[in-house]
């Protein structure tokens, strides 16, 4: 840059050479004068200055001729076109966002400077997955008109794997030991022969604060790493590691103080300081110590704590004395409690789940136990918690819970077509959150040749102040039995069910309620062919050519009503509603009829299910699910057969099509053409259970990453490895002497169990939870009707 000018002069005109993409109108809004404005040396200097900061131009120079300033300006190139070559891991298109973020696009000024600043950054992203011999060049073609054509050479380089790792300066640990707290191995173990261990070097530190934890927990308070030497190896794709390390002497606590002005919470806060004299040195319980301490604090509103260990070393009788300085600085009350993210939810059905009051000192576990109810809510997630002090107050603060919704409303049909029910019409409606009252409506339909269906059940949480729930649910079923091939039985169901949900922590919940059934069993088109007359039947069936006949209570004609005294216990503590990662979740529930009804039974469920993490970051979960249910007549009769336990979705053994495990119907048969199941001697079996008054399926799911896919989304899918064993058992079978009789299969015997192992796909789909699952069987009988693969809407194990 070159500038010739006198010290004082007025401009009579400005004049700007070189321009090709930059407009004269631009170049004037960047200088500091105007025509007829007094300028100096100064004024121009600044003017250049703006103009360089503009990023358009390589050069410029200042003229003064006759009262004219002339800015004779190189403009950079324009990009016309950028290339990638070699590129595998990262796409283009990363590539392109990294480089629009810096300025580097097709249409815009090339500036050389930014070019250091692209190849640091893509390489520094290939060291981070391993891939430290990686090769960034960023070559310039220019063209006509001062366009320049850009062309990224990338070599990604090679994993480097770790050939060897020497410790050096372990006396108390061999290596062994020490090598068994890295992630980076140098071996491969036997049962996973085909690993490669990759170096990392973000690993390697990770690895490195582990080591050191080790050793401060075990007393070295002066353990050391002396060196770390990480060496390449030439043409080989390899590294070594050398660590040298110090371990120092192994202290004990002598003893502790507790200073400063704790208030009245001084012996609190000495209970949770529960450390021996004599105890060895352990980092990771003081840590732990100082934690419970501060977390204490901050239920009582002193959130800004701050606790300083001061250790008073004796190097002769290696020994610690350790000094707890604790400030509890100024307590905070909370201003407002604020919620953002909330577009359909109203205030309200989320201020209800807050056990924190506003006004009150800050409580801590309030704000987090608070947090966990809005997590259990199955339309909301990503729910978080930050503070925001408030200006104007010194000692208050605002707790903002920010949040998501879920799409809330499902709306879903369908068709299908079976050889026993026809054309099959089915329609769902589910609203969980309607209009934001918190409220639920689920109601669905099903119409085929065999069955008439409506449900309706309305959900009022908090339907008084103190957390009780309200659940009603309306029902209407016609259902037709096809038991043999000679009789039809028609059963219409309707009734209600009602039950309050009573709070009795944030864990646990009791529900008692009411119920009402009307069953109307009806037993027409019961007839048998027999010298070509067509001899309709009440409540008998012919068995044989013998006009030998059968009284059957499942065939009878009847009307009952039933009162039920319904009632359930409900224990959650699950992280996470629809995908849980950790926690318990168990349901103990019973009804019973009472005075009035015209049955008398009872019926128990079990159903627990339990998740445990297998590692830190909950990837890997092992499931254990149990559910067990036992129903009975509280007189000589059985259990009511439309009260019995089915191999529903809920219920049923992976692999075995649903409603074909536990008792069947059985009936002797003259011709094997009259069988409509299977086939024995002359007897014949029903292809569907008609259910037993015992139940017992467990369930071991090993829960895994579904690899290949990306870690966002893992809170919509997730895979699993299962085990699936039980069976549903008629209880009060007995065996009957006479063959000819339309009897039970025998299923009292809870020895027989069907199982099976298989592959699960769990996917949070936008219109429910969606279950797909593979199975195959390795327990059965000769009559078990598989079905290999299988479908389900909603939640499963």
């Amino acid at each position: 840059m070159n500038i010739y000018s006198k010290n004082l002069w007025t401009i009579k005109n400005i004049e700007f050479q070189g321009l090709r993409y930059f407009s004269k109108e631009e170049a004037l809004k960047n200088i500091l004068f105007n025509v007829g404005s007094k300028i100096s040396k100064n004024d121009i200097q600044k003017s250049i200055k703006s103009l360089f900061q503009t990023g358009k131009f390589e050069d410029i120079k200042v003229f003064f001729s006759e009262k004219s300033l002339i800015f004779k300006m190189i403009e950079r190139p324009l990009i016309y076109h950028i290339n990638f070559s070699g590129n595998h891991i990262i796409k283009n298109t990363v590539f392109k966002k990294y480089l629009n973020q810096l300025g580097i696009e097709v249409g815009k000024q090339y500036n050389p400077y930014l070019k250091d600043i692209f190849i640091k950054n893509i390489k520094q992203f290939y060291f981070h997955i391993g891939r430290y011999q990686a090769k960034i060049k960023l070559l310039t073609t220019f063209s006509s008109n001062n366009r320049i054509n850009l062309k990224i050479l990338i070599d990604e380089g090679s994993l480097l794997q770790i050939n060897n790792i020497k410790i050096l300066g372990n006396k108390n640990f061999s290596r062994d030991e020490i090598i068994s707290l890295f992630k980076l191995k140098d071996y491969k173990p036997w049962w996973n022969f085909l690993e490669k261990y990759i170096y990392y070097s973000d690993q390697l530190e990770k690895d490195l604060n582990n080591l050191k934890k080790f050793y401060l927990n075990k007393g070295y308070y002066y353990f050391h790493i002396d060196k770390k030497i990480v060496s390449f190896l030439k043409g080989q794709n390899k590294v070594n590691i050398f660590l040298e390390i110090s371990e120092g002497n192994r202290y004990k606590i002598d003893n502790f103080f507790i200073n400063g002005n704790l208030l009245q919470y001084y012996e609190k806060i000495k209970s949770f300081i529960t450390i021996n004299n004599n105890e060895f040195y352990n980092q990771e319980k003081i840590d732990t110590i100082i934690q419970k301490i501060k977390y204490f604090l901050s239920e009582h509103g002193y959130i800004n704590s701050q606790i300083l260990i001061d250790p008073q070393v004796n190097f002769r009788k290696k020994t610690i004395i350790l000094n707890f300085n604790i400030n509890i600085n100024q307590r905070y009350f909370v201003n407002k409690i604020l919620f953002r993210g909330n577009e359909l939810t109203q205030d309200v059905v989320l201020r209800r789940e807050i056990k924190q009051i506003e006004g009150e000192w800050f409580n801590l576990k309030l704000i987090d136990l608070s947090k966990e109810s809005l997590e259990k809510i199955k339309y909301l997630y990503d729910v978080t918690v930050t503070k925001d002090f408030v200006y104007n107050k010194k000692n208050a603060v605002d707790i903002i819970y920010g949040l998501k919704e879920r799409s809330t409303g499902t709306i879903n049909f369908g068709l299908g077509y079976g050889k026993d029910s026809g054309l099959s019409f089915n329609a769902s409606l589910a609203k969980d959150n309607l209009f934001g009252s918190g409220n639920s409506l689920k109601t669905s339909i099903i119409k085929n040749d065999n069955q008439k269906y409506a449900d309706l059940l309305i959900t009022y949480p908090y339907f008084f102040e103190n957390g009780t729930n309200l659940n009603t649910r309306l029902f209407y079923n016609d259902f037709k039995y096809h038991l043999n091939g000679m009789s039809t039985l028609m059963k219409k169901t309707y009734g209600f069910e009602s039950d309050l949900s009573f709070l009795i922590n944030d864990f646990n919940r009791i529900n008692v309620g009411f119920g009402y059934t009307r069953n109307s069993l009806v037993n027409k088109n019961s007839f048998i062919k027999k010298d070509n007359l067509i001899n309709p039947i009440n409540n008998k069936v012919f068995i044989n050519h013998k006009d030998e006949m059968i009284n059957d209570e499942f065939l009878k004609n009847s009307l009952v009503n039933d009162f039920t005294l319904n009632y359930s216990f409900l224990h959650n503590t699950l992280k996470n509603f629809y995908f849980p990662i950790s926690g318990n979740q168990t349901y103990l529930s019973g009804k019973n009829t009472i005075p009035g009804s015209d049955n008398n039974f009872y019926k128990f469920l079990l159903d627990t299910e339990q998740y445990i993490p297998l590692d830190e970051e909950k990837k890997f979960i092992f499931l254990t699910h149990f559910r067990a249910g036992f129903g009975d007549s509280l007189n000589q009769e059985k259990l009511p057969f439309y009260e019995n336990f089915h191999s529903n979705s809920s219920n049923n053994i992976r692999g075995f099509r649903i409603n074909t495990i536990g008792p069947k119907k059985s009936y002797d048969i003259k011709n094997l053409k009259e069988c409509f199941g299977y086939k024995n001697n002359h007897v014949c079996e029903s292809l569907d259970s008609i259910g037993g008054n015992a139940m017992a399926i467990a369930n071991l799911e090993l829960i895994v990453p579904i690899p290949f896919i990306k870690e966002e989304y893992t809170h919509f899918l997730r895979s699993s490895f299962f085990l699936d064993a039980g069976n549903i058992w008629d209880a009060r079978w007995k065996q009957q002497k006479n063959t000819s009789t339309l009897q039970f299969m025998d299923f009292s015997n809870f020895k027989s169990i069907y199982s099976s192992i298989g592959f699960s796909l769990q996917w949070f789909s936008p219109i429910g939870p969606l279950v797909f699952s593979y199975a195959y069987p390795i327990q059965k009988n000769e009559n078990s009707q598989l079905e290999a693969f299988q479908f389900n809407i909603g939640k499963n194990w």
